[in-house]
């Protein structure tokens, strides 16, 4: 006969997951010569590449410990000193000197997007307005590279000079612009509406120009007049941006299109909670399941990947997966284990 943990076995062994992989996550962030924290938080710690799209997400997990607070300060301290003129950032190279060369980013609207929605996370963990209202002329400025790539249907592109606009993207950028407004409101800022109303521009451009009615999904992305093409049986981006915008609030999880777009994704991705090296976890997606109440799947899927990437120490962990892992396991956490996980 198999015995089953009790809930407070699952409880603390939860915990003791999100505790390890936040640990492994302050491992991440680059010293400076003087042993302090430079502020930028690398892909692993044993690699100098800072990605910062990458990095939010770990900043944004790290904000699950308080001890940590600091160190998300001084990731967005560095965050706002390798800004370029028109608010974007580049992805950074460290040698083992702490030479930094720059390289283009992958996006423009996305590392916006998230940086936007991780000063609002930080400011609703630490109730610190001070930062805040200290940085918020450069913090605007990140706003308005999203609302300078916007087009006439509401979208965003990718880069000012890759025109092309993806869900996944959109969906952050909305995020992250309908989070900041949030926070200025707070402050009584009056250019909240302002940044409120192109957030609500962007939810509106996904749903007109980007979910397709007759498949009952969204086209991956956009460019010019041509969508992409739709087929689910491909991981990504075709079936893994279903997600995004129950993940990031354009629609409830709870509604009956995101929970159709969730059964639809399991139909056509069923292996996505047993996924292996030499593929990457995807993480995000135990995340999006908890949004989605289906508690077992995220427990399983954390499970595997402490044996599969994180025990086995795989390449292909890096700082974004093990951030969902630890908010994962804090969605987990913050759950009643009443009805408990087989």
């Amino acid at each position: 006969m198999t015995s089953h943990p009790n809930p407070q076995e699952i409880v603390n062994s939860i915990r003791d997951d999100m505790m390890t992989q936040i640990q492994w996550l302050k491992s991440c962030q680059i010293l400076n010569r003087g042993n302090r924290a430079d502020g930028a938080i690398a892909l692993n710690p044993d690699r100098g590449r800072v990605t910062p799209y990458f990095a939010n997400f770990a900043a944004m997990a790290m904000l699950e410990d308080p001890s940590a607070f600091e160190l998300v300060e001084r990731y967005l301290d560095w965050y706002l000193r390798h800004l370029k003129d028109d608010g974007t950032i580049p992805d950074c190279h460290y040698d083992r000197e702490l030479n930094i060369k720059t390289t283009r980013p992958d996006s423009e609207d996305a590392y916006a997007g998230t940086y936007l929605s991780l000063v609002a996370r930080y400011h609703r963990k630490t109730a610190r307005t001070g930062w805040i209202q200290k940085n918020l002329p450069a913090l605007k400025r990140v706003a308005r590279v999203i609302t300078r790539l916007m087009d006439r249907d509401g979208l965003t592109f990718a880069l000012a000079d890759y025109r092309v606009k993806y869900l996944m993207d959109n969906c952050e950028a909305y995020r992250g612009l309908a989070d900041f407004a949030a926070l200025l409101h707070t402050m009584g800022d009056r250019e909240a509406p302002q940044f409120q109303a192109a957030a609500r521009a962007i939810a509106a451009g996904v749903e007109k120009a980007l979910w397709n009615r007759r498949r009952s999904c969204y086209h991956p992305w956009k460019g010019g007049w041509l969508k992409a093409r739709i087929d689910l049986h491909t991981f990504y981006p075709d079936a893994t941006c279903q997600l995004f915008p129950a993940i990031h609030g354009l629609i409830e999880p709870a509604s009956e299109r995101a929970v159709d777009l969730y059964v639809l994704f399991n139909r056509h991705q069923p292996d996505w909670v047993t996924i292996e090296p030499p593929a990457y976890p995807w993480m995000l997606l135990a995340y999006a399941a908890c949004l989605h109440g289906d508690y077992t799947s995220a427990w399983i899927k954390i499970r595997h990947a402490r044996e599969a990437y994180i025990a086995s120490r795989s390449e292909y962990w890096y700082c974004a997966e093990a951030a969902f892992f630890v908010l994962t396991c804090a969605l987990l956490l913050a759950r009643t284990f009443s009805n408990t996980p087989d």
